[in-house]
């Protein structure tokens, strides 16, 4: 009780104490030595109103399991990407009934006849698998140390389609974009100690950054002591570097030090945080596309990556991709997506997306949005329940036959997510 007590007293007295000693930015931390990776399974389950005639329309509801893993890797000369992803769909609309009014009309009453029809159950089930890499070279040792020569190819096979998605590009860029999630973990950090009341005064800059090297460091020190034995020796560095402020209470951590940056660092969900910009510039080949058209038929690529922290909780990225593949069917396809994540607090993301895609072939033009809005919330152990509604619209010229139009899908969806890392 005594012990509770004065911790209560010494957070109140600290709750006035700022966490850095200036207005530290995401964007002061330019490490170009950082690595990160990311593995989740998750599971939901949507139901939706489809678009179309709202009399007819069946309710329906579907599923999607999804594995996914990523890893970004950056050194000064040079930066790579790879990502896997697995994922399975199935769909079942509701059976229905309804009345169907036919042309008969009884001779002596004049009243028409209707009879009772009922729409079949339907069910469509897909699986696919998609990997994709890319990594750039830098010319860091030239006048332009930003410049690079990049390469990257992807490949994508569905259940449902008779052909495989296999494409390679080669070609030259410029600009960086550095990863400032070390620096966001100790910001968070420090915060907890000094909720705490492990704290006597402000963080400085310097410290702050350095202590940031030290968590781009963890798989460092995986590789030093061992994945199971490492944490101890991780700790106390980090601890060593937050006690040279001067700030640290009583000299050092202790027990209660450790279990907060265990919180923080292995329990608490902190989404990647990224600043900086990157072009790209390069040709390729399509072997195949999903659709069938491509056929071995050279193409061309422009890239554009923009991603900017807002504050210490909001993070905005948007990539921009133009690429004409040339064949016996040209085809345009672009690509914009924008997202903005918001950390409502250390245990619930708000996270909001547009995503443009349109294509253009000698036959067929299509133009579709996806519009989505997503609370995730922490439920501890690595499990995240999240609850979103999407907004979908498709406009295809000419409209296929049995299309359902370009009105608008609205879809619900709840459902877990699991983070390996």
């Amino acid at each position: 009780m005594k012990f509770t007590t004065q911790r209560t007293l010494l957070a109140l007295a600290t709750a006035g104490v700022p966490l850095t000693a200036s207005a530290l930015s995401l964007e002061d931390y330019t490490v170009a030595n950082s690595s990160y990776d990311e593995a989740f399974i998750s599971g939901n389950l949507t139901a939706n109103e489809p678009a179309g005639d709202a009399d007819n329309a069946q309710l329906g509801y579907n599923y999607t399991l999804i594995a996914d893993y990523e890893k970004t890797f950056n050194t000064l000369p040079r930066s790579w990407s790879y990502g896997v992803i697995l994922d399975a769909t199935g769909s079942k609309s509701d059976q229905k009934t309804q009345s169907v009014t036919t042309t008969t009309v009884d001779p002596v009453t004049g009243e028409t006849t209707t009879a009772l029809a009922t729409i079949p159950t339907s069910t469509e089930d897909d699986w696919g698998i998609k990997a994709d890499g890319v990594i750039d070279n830098y010319f860091h040792q030239s006048p332009y140390p930003k410049a690079f020569w990049f390469g990257q190819g992807e490949f994508e096979t569905r259940d449902s389609r008779e052909e495989d998605d296999v494409s390679a590009t080669l070609g030259l860029g410029y600009g960086r974009v550095y990863n400032a999630t070390p620096l966001a973990k100790v910001i968070r950090i420090v915060e907890e100690l000094n909720r705490e009341g492990l704290l006597t005064g402000p963080i400085p800059d310097s410290i702050a950054l350095e202590t940031a090297e030290i968590i781009d460091r963890e798989d460092e020190f995986k590789s030093k002591f061992g994945e199971d034995e490492y944490r101890p020796d991780f700790y106390a560095a980090i601890e060593a570097a937050l006690a040279r402020s001067g700030s640290i209470r009583d000299g050092k951590l202790g027990a209660l030090g450790a279990i907060t940056m265990d919180d923080v660092l292995e329990d608490e969900p902190i989404s990647v945080r990224r600043h900086g910009w990157v072009v790209r510039a390069g040709a390729g080949f399509q072997a195949s596309d999903l659709s069938g058209i491509s056929d071995n038929d050279p193409k061309l690529l422009f890239e554009w990556e923009y991603a900017k922290p807002y504050g210490y909780k909001g993070q905005f990225i948007n990539t921009l991709s133009y690429e004409p593949i040339f064949g016996d069917d040209t085809i345009n396809i672009i690509n914009n997506e924008m997202t903005y994540t918001h950390e409502v607090s250390d245990r619930i993301d708000w996270t909001n997306s547009w995503r443009l895609s349109y294509s253009d072939s000698d036959t067929t033009e299509t133009i579709s949005h996806v519009l989505n809005t997503r609370y995730s919330f922490d439920l501890g152990n690595r499990l995240d329940y999240f609850v979103g509604l999407n907004l979908t619209q498709t406009d295809t010229d000419p409209n296929p036959i049995g299309s359902i139009g370009d009105d608008p899908a609205i879809t619900l969806s709840s459902g877990f997510n699991y983070r390996l890392k």
